[in-house]
């Protein structure tokens, strides 16, 4: 099925800028932050990734996209281990931050990717709402 325009309109990761300005500051948070000590990258990962989850929450909400259904959950536990293995409650071994960033990047790209080659960019019901609205069709 196709996306309605209402759907691709409400969607914030519809264009690259709308995800630099949306997702942006929560990557930039991660990317900046990796070499800093212990404590920082501790609070900055952690902000980061509850900001990337609460934007994909938002999205979800927003525009149904198939992908944030699974990025948010995602990226929300990442934020929880990442507290938990800064605070020194888990540990992952002798690089935990090496293998942090290695689940967070390779998750974060298959969970953008994957779901959305299984099942499309909206979530089926999505679509057929706005159909019965009459609104057109714009994939």
């Amino acid at each position: 099925m196709k996306a309605p325009a209402t759907y691709i309109q409400n969607d914030l990761s519809s264009t690259g800028a709308r995800m630099a300005i949306f997702w942006g500051p929560g990557v930039l948070l991660l990317i900046l932050t990796g070499g800093f000590g212990w404590r920082e990258r501790t609070v900055a990962w952690t902000a980061g990734l509850i900001w990337l989850a609460v934007m994909c929450f938002w999205n979800s909400a927003r525009c149904q996209r198939v992908h944030c259904m699974f990025t948010g959950p995602f990226f929300l536990i990442m934020a929880v281990i990442t507290s938990l293995v800064g605070f020194r409650v888990i540990s992952l071994g002798a690089r935990p931050w090496n293998l942090l960033s290695a689940a967070i990047l390779i998750g974060g790209v298959v969970l953008c990717f994957g779901p959305e080659l299984l099942w499309g960019r909206y979530w089926h019901g999505a679509d057929q709402d706005a159909m019965r609205e009459g609104q057109p069709d714009q994939r």
